[in-house]
């Protein structure tokens, strides 16, 4: 038996009921990534594992702009992955990013050897190559989704999606939460990242089960990827998407970055109480997430995105007039966090959907999205850098605002 030959580049030949059958497992390995990921190097519990190492918020936000930097990767990996496979270049990547960010549980050994100098090497080291893992895995997943989830159902799949990873990481941060409040120091979050390893290589055993994603063909690879972006470049569409996407992203992070420290340092909440509330933010996803998911298939994606966006415009708002002083401040944060996941999810949702359904043509999925890939890691990456730095000038300013 001859080897198999590899498709033309952009070319499903899935069946609907073999994609039907794969969304029960991407559901579930979305939902254990979830708890890895805000238990180790995305959420609350990371950044205030950071603050508990003593470093300035500069060097957090330099540290927080490593992740989404690493993003321009995708320029060069996608039509990689392309050529080797998507599927296969995904799950050695994703498994690979849980080990490296399992270097974290030597920190302490190091910091005792080398100092605190030779701790922040190791901890810029570890997160960066788990950067570029994770910027390679995801250059092949983006392509690999728009081939194994049906267009029709792709806003109840999201809806789906979010409920359980809302669930999961509702789950896993009110036991961080509680792991925080009744003890101390860093063996704490060192805990936490260790449990969160071990269900992050369990979510990549149950995504093992999803087909698609065949190595596909291109006639010269390098010519042929780079006149594909300058051509996708050229599409009016997808610039004014990736424009508006820029800035929600960077709006969005500004003041996103740094909540949690905000919420513990300037509102005075204790670490415990901080993880919990943002639990909150995915609450507020799950109880608009059908809604959302069911409005984007019947009314388009454009209404639900634009809505969304909108909505959440309005939140930093509730932040910047709430005083530290107020009466029931832990039910005014908490009430913050819900709203806010109730709009960025529909923003969220709208978009994904937008840019699967009506922004990338299938048959060029690997330039559009390596493009947009590294848009967003780019925007992504400022923003956390240009908040470390407001913060670290404006150290010692004190405004007040009437009451």
């Amino acid at each position: 038996m001859g080897r198999a030959e590899p498709v033309p580049e952009g070319v499903c030949e899935l069946p609907e009921d073999v994609q039907l059958r794969g969304l029960p497992w991407l559901v579930t390995q979305n939902a254990l990534n979830a708890v890895f990921a805000y238990l180790t190097v995305f959420g609350p519990v990371f950044l205030l594992f950071l603050d508990e190492l003593g470093l300035p918020k500069a060097q957090i936000g330099l540290l927080l702009s490593l992740l989404p930097f690493a993003g321009v990767l995708a320029l060069w990996a996608a039509p990689i992955a392309t050529r080797l496979g998507r599927r296969r270049v995904f799950l050695a990547c994703w498994t690979a990013r849980k080990l490296a960010v399992a270097g974290l549980l030597l920190l302490p050994w190091v910091m005792h050897r080398f100092g605190h100098a030779g701790g922040l090497v190791h901890l810029i080291v570890v997160v960066a190559l788990f950067a570029a893992l994770r910027s390679l895995a995801e250059s092949a997943w983006y392509p690999w989704m728009q081939e194994v989830v049906p267009d029709r159902v792709r806003g109840r799949f999201g809806a789906m999606s979010t409920l359980m990873v809302t669930l999961a990481t509702c789950l896993t941060l009110a036991a961080a939460g509680q792991v925080l409040k009744r003890g101390e120091g860093l063996d704490c979050f060192l805990l936490l990242i260790a449990v969160g390893v071990v269900f992050g290589l369990v979510g990549v055993a149950a995504v093992i089960p999803v087909q698609g994603g065949q190595p596909q063909s291109q006639e010269a690879p390098g010519a042929g990827h780079l006149a594909n972006m300058r051509q996708a470049l050229r599409d009016r569409n997808f610039v004014v998407y990736l424009a508006g996407i820029g800035c929600i992203t960077v709006g969005t992070l500004l003041y996103l970055s740094f909540l949690p420290l905000f919420v513990k340092q300037a509102l005075g909440l204790a670490p415990g109480v901080v993880v919990t509330l943002e639990s909150l933010v995915m609450v507020g996803g799950a109880l608009a997430a059908l809604l959302w998911g069911y409005a984007a298939d019947r009314v388009g994606s454009r209404p639900v995105l634009m809505t969304g966006a909108a909505l959440t415009l309005l939140i930093p708002v509730g932040w910047l007039l709430l005083p530290r002083q107020a009466p029931h401040l832990v039910m005014w944060c908490g009430l913050l966090y819900l709203a806010h996941g109730m709009a960025f999810n529909g923003a969220a949702l709208g978009a994904g959907r937008l840019l699967y359904n009506d922004v990338v043509p299938p048959h060029k999925n690997t330039a559009y999205t390596a493009l947009y890939y590294a848009w967003i890691g780019l925007v992504g990456g400022m923003a956390p850098l240009l908040a470390g730095a407001l913060l670290q000038a404006s150290g010692g300013w004190r405004v007040s605002l009437g009451w």
